[in-house]
């Protein structure tokens, strides 16, 4: 199943509330839980991923360090 169906499933869900099962709702939550767990990251442009490669090795850092620290400095 794609994300784009697991995310309009679950937005179909949330509108409809009342109205489903919950063991619909659980199939829908794990299934996204799955697809969570299964993300392999961030899909960059080749001389994106050298330029965060080499600034993480000059600030002694893995690159998911260094994106979380971008990512807290811009908020």
């Amino acid at each position: 199943m794609i994300r784009e169906t697991i995310a309009t499933d679950l937005e179909v869900a949330a509108d409809q509330i009342a109205e489903i099962s919950r063991a619909d709702l659980q199939v829908m939550l794990r299934r996204a839980a799955l697809m969570l767990r299964n993300v392999t990251g961030l899909v960059l442009d080749p001389k994106v991923e050298e330029a965060l490669s080499g600034l993480a090795a000059e600030m002694g850092l893995s690159k998911p360090e260094l994106v979380r620290t971008i990512k807290s400095v811009n908020g």
